[in-house]
């Protein structure tokens, strides 16, 4: 059987020059855009257009990779349509904010691609699907000839980084994203739900923005963190692997990447990936900060507390279950909650977007209720003054350091 192949490239400035020359690069090594797409096809550029951000926040797909794309796109005779959905509203008005504030509508200009304005969804079903059976899918996705993918590199709270599998969460229009949060609440039914997009998704090729990264508390309230670098190849879960390993971790440290070998997906291993390009160990970064949900070595616990952690067969794995109230209360004791800071201004756009319910706003400031709040993050990530503060209890910060 054949290894994937990925494509690592240097990439140290997004001047269109380097880009484009670095986007040529390893597209050539994996046989050219023309590989991938076809003439007369409608190819949809699917960024991580996380909330409406400047492009130098490194929160989002840079546009300058976005126009190499467009431009590599339509030299093999397709057309490229940008599409993405952030977590609020799904509709016209907010998609022209934040294409423009995230410099999309820039990229177009200069390229010739397309910005996508339609809002209507569809549902596809999913074969063997492990945690969604049926997913609503922007229209605009399920209707093109080719998706392309093109996450940014950067640390989530959730799932350990964003990668390619988790970029395409932003196939499910606007709110809607709340009910799946809302069903898919432990992190390994989040992480197969992740998976079940992918598979009826199908981008035909990943292009990672490594150029400037985000480390801390991404997605969205992270520092960038320069990595020099693009990461290329048809396989989602083989670039995610390589991307993980430039950041100096295991690829099975993301969450998604681990469920993927749990399903038989991806063994998780360098060695089985054809790394083609640049040499991993000379782009390779050190001192890469994860967010403050990183898991914790369970030989850092006492004994005590060790046999509270959470014992779940693979059954019982598939399914998200806990078997326990004190499993629960540990897990809960070692994740980060969310607080509103001095920043708030009571707004009330997270207790909108809240999928459980658990925020009210008291006094003009959000309020949560940390027994309700499942730890989605989705007020941290959507928050648009950067007011939610990810906070840890005395034991995992006795546990993990200051």
């Amino acid at each position: 059987m054949d290894r994937p192949k990925v494509a690592l490239v240097a990439c140290d400035a997004y001047e269109m020059a380097i880009v484009e020359a670095a986007l040529q690069r390893a597209l050539g090594a994996v046989g050219g855009m023309e590989a991938f797409v076809s003439p007369g096809q409608v190819v949809a550029l699917k960024p991580n257009l996380v909330r409406a951000m400047t492009p130098d926040q490194a929160a989002t797909t840079h546009p300058m990779l976005v126009a190499a794309v467009i431009r590599a796109v339509r030299s093999a005779g397709a057309e490229a349509l940008v599409v993405d959905s952030p977590g609020g509203p799904f509709t016209p008005g907010a998609l022209k904010a934040l294409y423009r504030k995230t410099g999309m509508d820039w990229a177009v200009r200069e390229a010739g691609g397309s910005l996508n304005l339609d809002v209507r969804s569809v549902q596809v079903p999913v074969e063997d699907g492990h945690a969604l059976h049926r997913i609503d899918v922007a229209a605009a996705i399920a209707e093109a000839d080719a998706v392309i993918n093109l996450p940014k590199l950067k640390t989530h709270n959730l799932t350990g980084l964003t990668l390619s599998v988790k970029n395409m969460f932003g196939v499910v229009p606007g709110t809607l994203k709340i009910a799946y949060h809302g069903k898919m609440q432990e992190t390994e039914r989040f992480c197969q739900g992740m998976l079940d997009i992918l598979s009826c998704t199908r981008p035909v090729l990943n292009i990672m923005d490594a150029v400037i990264a985000m480390e801390g508390n991404g997605p969205s309230g992270g520092e960038p963190r320069p990595a020099n670098a693009l990461i290329l190849g048809a396989d989602a879960l083989s670039v995610d692997a390589v991307a993980t390993a430039l950041v100096g971790l295991d690829p099975t440290d993301v969450a998604t990447t681990a469920a993927a070998v749990r399903r038989g997906w991806t063994t998780g291993r360098l060695e089985d990936i054809e790394l083609l390009g640049d040499a991993l160990e000379t782009l390779r970064i050190e001192g890469f900060r994860l967010g403050t949900n990183l898991s914790f070595d369970p030989g850092l616990l006492p004994v005590f507390l060790r046999q509270l952690l959470p014992k779940r067969d693979a059954d019982e794995m598939e399914r998200g279950r806990v078997r326990s109230w004190s499993s629960r209360w540990l897990t809960q004791q070692l994740l980060a909650y969310p607080e509103a800071g001095a920043k708030c201004t009571g707004c009330g756009y997270c207790a909108r977007n809240c999928p459980v319910d658990a925020i009210t706003m008291v006094d003009g400031r959000a309020q949560m209720d940390l027994k309700r709040c499942i730890r989605c993050y989705c007020c941290h990530e959507l928050c648009p003054e950067l007011a939610i503060d990810l906070k840890r209890s005395w034991l995992a910060r006795r546990l993990g350091g200051a």
